[in-house]
């Protein structure tokens, strides 16, 4: 029996085609709504999308996220292979040893992306409705959002009983709670001016050694970036140079040879790989032309901590919680809010909730139990950040000496919730 009747989905990126997993399995009906057309059928399914501007840059999906990927939709790792991700040779043989482990497979973002669409989209009530999300429909008394407002597409309004907050590092979501009677969530980050340029590419088979899969070189202050070359699925590998502490790297395909030229040429365990990688990149073929972005750092909103907060509204992914992209975190997490997700709206079927609507009292323990889950993750980010040159620490967008504990600026939830 579904647990809820309608529900609302905002953003069609890895977190909102999970959460929309996650909650088909305990609604009638599900509309997940994105600017973007969401295709599944036909070459543009593994497309970058125009709402994803870094989706041709590096992605690695963690072994925590591949678990809970499979959880939600069971096969998607056979699928993900049938549609070209390539399988790694040396995998840990625990996907729950901890939020750093890779997962199993090698792939890129527009491949996931698809492979996710077609699952999810295939799944019985689910629906697509391409716009913006102009704003929140709410009760009368504004304690309880009941849809939302769309702009730019043929359907202006689309009631629920509940909505998710998945637009990713775009959402408003914050900047609408004044209007609910409810202040805005605090939030911490870090900046650290992240930059990264990335080449797909397509390698002879001679180009590296017999069971080399990838090669990754460390920043030296000669050349202070970090640079992979690793495969993407479908037969391509990508080169990837990143640098932070407001180092940027060339846009440009000369301007990346270049870059790989000036390596070390010492025989050390460096130089040695600085040497295989000039090989290799000599006799690719380039696909396509580099895909660059920016990113300043890590941006985390404490939902839970919002006083006031109204009923039938909850936040995932990076509406929640974006990490540096240097670390690839943030589609691991957004698989493991949306398990969590899935968890607590069954649990609202099982509860004794005499006149409750159906999704009151789900918002505030989900947020607070999201915000545990993502506490492991979180810390690992700020270690790594804060140990780069130059990284600062930001309290609501501000640079302090210090970072507060999350849960210093987390009040008790009301008894009323």
């Amino acid at each position: 029996m579904a647990v809820l009747g309608h529900a609302v989905v905002m953003g069609g990126g890895v977190a909102g085609l999970l959460a929309a997993a996650a909650l088909a399995e305990h609604s009638e009906k599900v509309a997940l709504v994105d600017r973007d057309p969401m295709i599944v059928d036909g070459p543009e399914t593994f497309a970058p999308r125009r709402g994803v501007p870094q989706g041709e840059t590096v992605h690695r999906l963690l072994a925590v996220g591949e678990t809970r990927m499979e959880q939600l939709l069971p096969g998607v790792r056979e699928d993900l292979l049938a549609a070209g991700a390539t399988p790694r040779a040396t995998v840990s043989r625990d996907a729950e040893a901890g939020i750093d482990t890779p997962g199993t497979l090698w792939l890129h973002r527009p491949l996931l992306e698809g492979v996710l669409r077609q699952r999810v989209l295939a799944l019985p009530g689910l629906e697509t409705v391409q716009g913006a999300v102009g704003g929140l429909l709410t009760s009368e008394d504004g304690r309880t959002v009941t849809g939302v407002s769309i702009r730019g597409g043929e359907t202006p309004e689309l009631h629920a009983d509940l909505v998710v907050d998945a637009a990713g590092r775009s959402s408003r979501a914050g900047s609408w709670m004044p209007g609910l009677g409810a202040e805005r969530p605090r939030t911490l980050g870090t900046r650290v001016h992240v930059a990264y340029t990335c080449q797909r590419l397509r390698l002879p088979e001679s180009a590296l050694s017999a069971g080399l899969e990838a090669v990754s070189i460390p920043p030296s202050e000669a050349v202070p970036f970090t640079i992979d070359l690793e495969p993407c699925g479908s037969g391509e590998h990508l080169l990837a140079v990143a640098g932070t502490s407001r180092n940027v790297p060339p846009t440009d395909l000369p301007g990346l040879l270049d870059l790989i030229a000036r390596l070390p040429a010492s025989e050390d365990g460096a130089g040695t790989n600085s040497a295989v990688l000039r090989r290799a990149v000599e006799v690719a073929e380039p696909v396509g032309e580099p895909a660059a972005a920016k990113a300043a750092g890590a941006h985390r909103q404490l939902w839970e901590s919002v006083v006031d907060a109204p009923e039938g509204l909850v936040h995932v992914g990076d509406a929640a919680a974006m990490f540096t992209p240097l670390y690839g975190q943030g589609m691991a997490m957004a698989a493991v809010g949306a398990v969590a997700l899935r968890d607590h709206v069954a649990a609202l079927g099982t509860a004794d909730r005499a006149g409750a609507g159906a999704a009151d009292g789900l918002a505030a323990p989900f947020q607070q139990a999201l915000a545990e889950l993502l506490d492991p993750a979180w810390e690992s980010t700020l270690a790594r950040d804060l140990s780069l040159p130059g990284a600062e620490r930001l309290l609501d967008g501000a640079a302090v000496e210090e970072l507060p504990d999350r849960r210093d600026l987390a009040p008790a939830l009301s008894a009323s919730r």
